[in-house]
């Protein structure tokens, strides 16, 4: 797709907009007074495309064997019979 150039104040007023079109692949150049800004644009392939391993913190995280088990003195506190 070709860039488009567009001016701030109607980039700020259909955000929205632009941020579809970026989404699609189109970089738009925003304009500032007549003057090249800053570009909207889509993010590099390789970002979007990383793939999602499951199990990696295996074997970091653990579960105390006393997880489901509360002390009785801090049941009474929690129930206000001390």
């Amino acid at each position: 797709m070709k860039k488009i150039s567009a001016p701030f104040t109607h980039v700020k007023a259909h955000l929205s907009r632009y941020g579809r079109m970026a989404e699609d692949g189109q970089t738009i150049l925003v304009l500032k007074h007549k003057r090249s800004a800053f570009l909207i644009g889509p993010v590099p392939k390789e970002e979007t495309d990383r793939e999602k391993k499951p199990g990696l913190a295996a074997d970091l995280i653990h579960m105390a064997p006393d997880f489901d088990a509360t002390p009785e003195e801090i049941v009474r506190e929690f129930e206000g019979t001390i």
